[in-house]
């Protein structure tokens, strides 16, 4: 009987019976079930069964994904309407498929769930991720339409595979919301995806461990490859003592250590500069019975390199070859980064001949992407071009971090940028969020602000979810278009983001834009909150944020409130620079302020920062200018402020009035 013959005569026949005819046994392989599914609706019961059969783990595992299952324990009952669609699925004509389904929503007809599935599983079967999303994001819209836990899981599959672990949480969340519970392996998955995002902006760290308390809440039994996950996911956001105790809970439960759980220890002090650590980790492996693998020496060479102990990298590298453990991609790729951080792109190069000649090892695209970083760095876009056409040539595809660097080598030339862009797309490499953020900054540098809108606009209707880089630039491109009010909607779009999270600069982007337009209060209500944000990430008080509120108070010639401004900079710890002490001294001087003025110039004197002397005997000529203009006498002030420019012209170097010695003694 063939699979087709079987699920004829499903309603009929007993789902393990049936198959154990046709496969000539009485548990038949998971496999051979999955495969059946794009054929019959209801296979799931016989999953859960057969799996509970063969395991006892698997089967309640996939028991516990399917709570609410279907009434219906044959074909499903298709419309005629849906026939054409179907066919068009069967026969891969997926375009005419999705342009059917499309007819059919829009004149209201009601698409079976299987007709949905089947659909997405074609075209996740043909690579077409970004189709297979639309087509299940309809079906979702207004009325949520209940699919099959496993076209959930290959959608959650895909997106992670993408490179977009955000489209991949919001299909988990839509499990959830389906009433069902999502199994550790899904859990574990998406918490590896998140673990491996390091952009700055984005809340990955977090939602990983947000995650694993989730799955550690559902109390499923857990096994090592879970608990190794959890592991990543403490180290991910720095919880280093809780990740030590997941390692005491394996032995508690019986689950034996392996070296990949020390490994992850190692890297866990790496990203935080733990040299000190290293010993004591490494005792606890020889103590467990355990050799360091090529992970572990190349965990360990990272260590160092992220300390800046490029020597005690190389000294790694020998040990692992006296311990007779091959020196792999990873080991010397690590090795080229330690140099181009360093900004030692010769040491690079020659550590890439040596991998190459003496080792045989070939380069891939991670180290060729780190070496062309190191060009651009060195400012050697010549030789980064030529790495390109070497990697190409030895079959090495480049990926979007490789031409992103390119990209942003020709930041200020709009030709090359967007003409490497042409390059990235003949290669077949898709852009990244990186990518349009690197042309949005190009657009920045070139000072084109409706260039960074286009960029951004065309960016979320191709999919792609803006992160924090993306906003802040956009923020900036708004305020010099004058459009503040537009820029707080951007602000506020990013605040209520999933897949964005809001960082100092992003503070810094809307404070400027907001002091700019002369929006004072709302400008001092975010300076308020980037200064908690500073404080709650032990960060010194934002001088970029500070200081735009500082140059917007000068806009209005409001020196007092910009002084206060400096005094609250200062009580939080914060150290001017030069920018705001300019700003400063021509706003007092500007506003006949002298005594003031000469205050902010003592200050930069106490902290070696002598004022320029020559510029504010330029803006105290402008002040006497705009007298003049007023038909107002110079000296119409009265004693104090005249003591107090002639205090000031003394400290200047001009002809004046007060010669007094003992002038530091009164009152300043």
């Amino acid at each position: 009987m063939s699979p087709k013959g079987l699920c004829q005569t499903w309603g009929t026949t007993s789902s393990v019976s049936a198959l154990g005819v046709f496969l000539g046994t009485s548990k038949p392989p998971i496999r051979i079930l999955l495969s059946l599914h794009s054929t019959c609706r209801d296979v799931r019961r016989s999953i859960s069964e057969t799996a509970s059969l063969q395991s006892p783990v698997i089967g309640s595992l996939i028991t516990s994904s399917y709570k609410t299952p279907r009434s219906a324990a044959s074909l499903p009952s298709v419309n005629n309407a849906e026939i054409k669609l179907l066919h068009a699925i069967s026969s891969g004509q997926l375009d005419s498929a999705m342009e059917e389904l499309k007819r059919l929503k829009s004149s209201g007809c009601a698409v079976e769930p299987y007709s949905i599935e089947k659909l997405v599983e074609a075209l996740l079967s043909k690579q077409r991720f970004r189709a297979a999303l639309t087509v299940f994001k309809s079906s979702q819209h207004k009325t949520p339409t209940q699919l099959h836990y496993f076209t959930y899981q290959s959608l959650v599959t895909a997106a992670i595979k993408a490179g977009e672990p955000y489209t991949a949480l919001e299909i988990f969340r839509q499990i959830q919301a389906a009433g069902l519970t999502p199994n550790f392996i899904t859990y574990c998955g998406l918490i590896s995806a998140f673990g491996k995002v390091r952009r700055r902006g984005q809340p990955s760290a977090d939602l990983a461990y947000q995650l694993w308390q989730e799955l550690c809440n559902l109390q499923l039994p857990l096994d090592a490859a879970a608990f190794r996950t959890g592991m990543n996911a403490c180290i991910s956001v720095g919880k280093l003592t809780e990740a030590r105790q997941l390692l005491q809970d394996m032995k508690q439960r019986n689950i034996a250590p392996d070296i990949r759980v020390f490994n992850i220890l190692l890297k866990g002090y790496s990203r935080r500069g733990g040299v000190s650590a290293v010993p004591g980790i490494l005792q606890e492996m020889a103590d467990a019975g355990l050799k360091p693998s090529a992970v572990t020496y190349n965990t360990l060479i990272d260590t160092y390199v992220t300390a800046g102990q490029l020597a005690q990298a190389r000294q790694t590298c020998a040990d692992a070859q006296a311990a007779g453990v091959a020196l792999d991609v990873w080991s010397y790729s690590g090795l080229i980064k330690g140099f181009v951080q360093n900004n030692e792109l010769r040491a690079a190069l020659e550590v890439l001949q040596e991998m190459k000649e003496a080792n045989n090892i070939t380069p891939n695209e991670v180290t060729y992407s780190t070496l062309i970083d190191g060009c651009v760095r060195a400012g050697s876009v010549a030789t980064g071009k030529e790495l390109l056409s070497e990697m190409v040539a030895g079959g090495v595809k480049p990926n979007a971090v490789t031409y992103n660097t390119l990209i942003r080598a020709s930041a200020m030339d709009d030709k090359d940028a967007f003409g490497m862009l042409n390059e990235m797309g003949k290669a077949g490499v898709v852009p990244t969020v990186d990518t349009f953020n690197t042309l949005m900054d190009a657009c920045i540098r070139r000072v084109d602000p409706p260039a960074v809108l286009r960029l951004f606009r065309q960016m979320v209707q191709s999919g792609y979810s803006p992160d924090a880089v993306s906003y802040t630039t956009l923020i900036t491109a708004l305020s010099w278009l004058g459009r503040s009010a537009d820029a707080l909607e951007a602000f506020k779009e990013l605040d209520a983001s999933p897949n964005a999270q809001v960082d100092l600069y992003a503070y810094n982007a809307i404070i400027s834009a907001l002091s700019v337009a002369g929006r004072m209060t709302d400008a001092r209500s975010y300076l308020q909150r980037a200064a908690q944000l500073a404080q709650d990430q032990a960060a010194p008080a934002p001088v970029e944020a500070f200081g735009a509120i500082i140059k917007g108070y000068a806009r209005l010639n409001q020196a007092e409130a910009a002084l206060d401004v400096m005094r609250e900079f200062w009580q939080q710890g914060g150290e001017p620079d030069d920018s705001m002490f300019e700003v400063l001294v021509t706003l007092c001087v500007r506003t006949g302020e002298f005594r003031k003025a000469l205050q902010v110039v003592h200050a930069m004197d106490k902290l070696g920062r002598p004022a320029d002397k020559m510029r504010i005997k330029k803006v105290l000529e402008e002040f006497y200018r705009r007298q003049e203009k007023l038909k107002r006498p110079r000296r119409t002030f009265d004693k104090p402020v005249n003591e107090g420019l002639e205090r000031f012209k003394f400290w200047l170097g001009l002809p004046n009035q007060y010669y007094q010695d003992d002038w530091h003694s009164r009152g300043e």
